[in-house]
This record gives structure tokens, C-alpha cells and sequence, in this order.
């Protein structure tokens, strides 16, 4: 089974009031990203604290709602979505699905990123942590969806790491390796190529 939590990333923060509230803190930290692109590795662990999967590769994000992620240890994997479409190609087995990009799409962990304000107030609670230079974010979903809470982290701003909780109590934490946010990033990164397929 694929984990579809990816995704996801952040900028430089400078000021922030202090009576904003929690979800405006976070939209304030998301607010001035354009375009992430980073290697990552994501561990999967049950509720003992078993490794269950580690998996390794690279991902792009650009706001709003465009992705790609691209997994290649063990699996070669790739979910891509330009805003408008959205592609899964598993190289194993040689299988491409796609389908229209949606607001049910746009609710995944994975498009967190692109969120309005509007759109974290209706769909989490949040909740803000502040320890010395670390700022947490913990997104817990009004209604019943793909995972039970996340946990977004931050220092100086930068997004340092990320972890979900989903409703079968696994445990899943996904590290940035070597960031570059901001960076242009051309448009058919966001398009899905056979010629650019794992195989």
C-alpha cells in the first residue's frame, strides 16, 4: 500500500501577531511558499513502534495544488498532479490511473500546502505549540478522513518535519533532505510523461 501523506512545505516567516489565531498562524507560515523540491525519506511504523516501510525519493510542490512525488526505494512509484489532473503510476506493475483533481483531492494531506485560510478553518481543528525557536502545528480533521491528526514543525521558518497518525493508529514521519524552496520549477514537472516514468 502507497501512503499518499507527502507533500507539503513552507517558508520564511518574519513577524506574526500575537492575537492571530492558531489557524492564522499556520496560514501565515504557508502563506509566502511557492515551490518546494527536496529528496525525502518516510517512515511507516505501527502503533508498537515497528518499522513497517521506509521509503526514499524526491518530491516538487508548487501552489496552489500541483505535486510531485516520486518514490524509489523499495518501490518505484510516482503521484502527480498539475491542479487539474491527477496521476498514479506504479512501475511495478505497470499500471497508470488518473482522474480529475477535486475538492475531495484538494482536502489530502499531501495539498495541505495550497489551503486557504477559508478552506483550514472549515476542514481541522489546529492547534499551535511554541518552544523557543520550534513551532508545531497539529491538525486534527472536523470530519472523518484519511488520518486522525498531523503534526506540521517548523524552525527559523522552515518546515523541519512532518507526521500523521492515521485511524489504523500507524504512524508515519516524512523528512525534508536538502530543501529548496522558492526555486522555479518548469511546468511539465507537474505533467505525467512515460518518457519521464520510473521503470
Amino acid at each position: 500500500m502507497y501512503n499518499a501523506f507527502l507533500a507539503l512545505v513552507i517558508s520564511v516567516i518574519f513577524a506574526v501577531p500575537a492575537h492571530a489565531s492558531d489557524v492564522a498562524q499556520l496560514h501565515l507560515h504557508l502563506s509566502s511558499l511557492e515551490t518546494l523540491q527536496a529528496q525525502f525519506e518516510q517512515e511507516v511504523r505501527d502503533e508498537s513502534g515497528n518499522v513497517l516501510q521506509l521509503t526514499r525519493g524526491e518530491l516538487a510542490v508548487e501552489r496552489p495544488n500541483k505535486l510531485r512525488w516520486e518514490s524509489r526505494e523499495p518501490f518505484h512509484y510516482q503521484l502527480i498532479s498539475d491542479g487539474v489532473t491527477l496521476w498514479r503510476y506504479d512501475a511495478d506493475l505497470e499500471q497508470l490511473n488518473s482522474e480529475p483533481f477535486s475538492d475531495e483531492l484538494a482536502e489530502a494531506p499531501a495539498m495541505i500546502i495550497g489551503a486557504s485560510i477559508e478552506q483550514l478553518e472549515s476542514q481541522f481543528d489546529v492547534r499551535f505549540n511554541k518552544q523557543g525557536a520550534l513551532r508545531e502545528f497539529i491538525l486534527t480533521p472536523k470530519q472523518p478522513g484519511m488520518f486522525s491528526q498531523m503534526s506540521l514543525r517548523f524552525r527559523q521558518g522552515k518546515l523541519i518535519g512532518m507526521s500523521m497518525r492515521d485511524n489504523l493508529e500507524q504512524y508515519t514521519e516524512v523528512k525534508f533532505i536538502k530543501p529548496r524552496y522558492n526555486v522555479p520549477l518548469a511546468d511539465d514537472t507537474f505533467i505525467f510523461s512515460e518518457t519521464n516514468a520510473p521503470s
